[in-house]
């Protein structure tokens, strides 16, 4: 009995570390990189700032909207062939991008890119992490994420060097190739859904012995809105402030490569900070570390408009950093501790949808306000209202009510 879980735990050590290169090479090029892209790309074809957003926009749409699909099929099917087929799909994307000499061409990129990260990221990433950890899920949950904001920090920092000594078409070239060649073998060698459990069950048989909501139950639960209304409001400013912040900087005065610097920092916190307030959620709950996380955040954009001083961008790199990239981990957490992992996949691809919505809208919302008004400062502060919606929305959330979970577990073991 002790070999086997010992053998269990080193699978799910080595499933933690699959998918954080996963988080690594794709969600940390795919969303993060976006900023170093900015400048280059507007140059080169003269596009107005709302109108580049559409490609970030084109992106999350294309990721949201490939998410009830994809979680369906999670439900019914290995992890690791979804996460792959994704990855291939990702890194075709940034291929394309790197060829683009069209509008037309380079959204066309940015959709592969969202479906690739759809299917290859977030959620399959969390259900397998919810599937193979139990007591320790937070943190597992929140090192298995801090391969986007490590992932971000690195490849901003290599795209930015190969934009700077050759061009933006060479800086997406870079981002395709450990997709391709490292994350897709990787993956089918080592990431499986959920433990063996020598019964013979097929993936859909054990998701439906597992305790939580139906799809129609959750939907008709107040937590399932809650979470919704976090997860949108959580969408719109992560999205608007990580794609602009870069452009903002120089704006100001800041040198594009100081800029550069200053988004990997941030998202070195970002990595930090996901391990350990996922730590933390395991001590006092999802939800509340979901709330805290949010006003964190608030804080750090509000401390943005001040950034033509060093001691504020400081400090919004640090409070920022450290808040915005826990929800990652913390919103599947939060449903989880919510709604049950009966139905994980298919509820977590209609709460992506929202996440989508936020996505797509938050880069239109910033870089249309900057068209209008010349400045970015009424797009940060409307995101901290937002933020602070979004905080009071996770708290409201409640977590799934003992009896039917027990219930459901029994019949499980049964």
């Amino acid at each position: 009995m002790m070999s086997i879980k010992r053998e269990t735990s080193r699978r799910a050590g080595l499933v933690v570390m699959a998918l954080f290169v996963t988080l690594f090479f794709i969600w940390g090029s795919g969303y993060n990189t976006a900023g170093v892209f900015f400048t280059p790309v507007i140059r080169t074809f003269g596009w107005s700032r709302a109108r580049l957003s559409t490609m970030q926009t084109a992106l999350a749409v294309a990721a949201g909207a490939s998410a009830p699909f994809i979680g369906w099929i999670l439900d019914r099917l290995g992890a690791q062939f979804v996460i792959a087929a994704g990855a291939i799909t990702a890194g075709a994307g940034f291929a394309l991008a790197s060829q683009a000499d069209s509008y037309g061409v380079m959204v066309a990129a940015y959709l592969l890119i969202g479906v690739g990260i759809g299917a290859a990221t977030l959620l399959p990433c969390s259900m397998v992490i919810a599937n193979w950890y139990g007591a320790r899920r937070g943190l597992a949950m929140g090192l298995t994420m801090t391969g986007t904001s490590l992932g971000g920090m690195v490849m901003t920092l290599i795209s930015d060097r190969a934009i700077h000594r050759f061009d933006w078409r060479a800086g997406y070239l870079i981002l395709a190739v450990p997709v391709l060649l490292i994350v897709v073998p990787i993956v089918l060698l080592l990431v499986r859904t959920r433990p063996e459990r020598g019964d013979g069950f097929s993936v859909a048989q054990a998701a439906s012995a597992l305790p939580g909501m139906d799809v129609g139950a959750a939907l008709s639960s107040r937590s399932f809105w809650m979470l919704a209304a976090a997860t949108l409001c959580f969408g719109i400013a992560v999205s608007g402030t990580n794609l602009h912040s870069v452009p903002y900087l120089i704006g100001i005065g800041y040198a594009p490569s100081r800029a550069a610097f200053a988004l990997s920092v941030l998202l070195a916190f970002g990595g930090l900070g996901k391990l350990v307030i996922g730590s933390i959620a395991d001590r006092i709950g999802a939800r509340a570390a979901l709330a805290a996380s949010l006003m964190g955040m608030a804080a750090g954009i509000s401390l943005l408009t001040g950034a033509r001083y060093h001691l504020p961008l400081i400090a919004f790199v640090m409070i920022y950093g450290f808040s915005f990239g826990a929800p990652l981990a913390l919103l599947p957490l939060a449903m989880a501790e919510s709604m049950g992992l009966k139905r994980f996949g298919s509820l977590y691809g209609l709460i992506g949808v929202f996440h989508t919505a936020g996505s797509a809208s938050g880069p239109l919302i910033a870089g249309r306000i900057f068209d209008l008004r010349g400045s970015y400062s009424y797009a940060f502060e409307s995101f901290v209202l937002l933020l602070i919606i979004g905080s009071a929305a996770a708290m409201a959330c409640t977590p799934l009510p003992a009896g039917q979970s027990h219930a459901e577990s029994a019949a499980a073991r049964a």
